[in-house]
């Protein structure tokens, strides 16, 4: 770097910090809740697991089983909408594999993009990550607002989208 004070020239060379392995700061994160359901992409749950691993945190994998006026009991639709969810849950468990990652698994009841912010209010997440899903065509008529559009608007928190693959 040229000194404009002097006639020395001066180099300066700044030093990144190595943060791995380092608990985290106050400006860091220290729980990362991951959103997931049977549609979402596999990178939901690897940028999930790297920002958590990044900062030394731990993961809450949430997946919800939409209920609706429709589904009003105990029927073969909730049922696989508790398997699809439950599958996802594990397969961010998978990933943390190998990591120093802890990551608690649960599953709740009701409108998604609610009970997302709900449980990230009142758990002290400090990091929501979620798939941003790609909505074209009659996709996007039918549902102009996203379940990722209403976490992002309803959370206190970051909200860390991550584009389907």
């Amino acid at each position: 770097m040229a000194s404009t004070m002097g006639e020395t020239d001066e180099s300066v060379t700044i030093d990144e910090p190595d943060l791995a392995g380092e608990a985290p700061t106050e400006a860091g994160f220290g729980r990362v809740l991951v959103a997931v359901d049977g549609e979402t992409p596999a990178a939901v749950g690897r940028v999930a697991i790297a920002e958590a691993a990044r900062h030394g945190a731990r993961v809450d994998a949430l997946s919800i089983v939409r209920m609706t006026a429709s589904v009003d009991g105990w029927d073969m639709l909730v049922e696989r909408r508790e398997d699809s969810a439950e599958t996802a849950l594990e397969a961010v468990e998978d990933v943390s594999v190998g990591t120093d990652v802890t990551v608690s698994k649960r599953l709740r009841y009701g409108d998604p993009a609610e009970e997302i912010a709900r449980y990230a209010a009142h758990n002290d997440i400090d990091l929501v990550v979620i798939g941003e899903p790609t909505r074209t065509g009659l996709r996007r008529y039918l549902s102009p607002t996203s379940v990722t559009d209403r976490v992002r608007r309803a959370s206190s928190v970051p909200v860390l989208t991550v584009p389907d693959d």
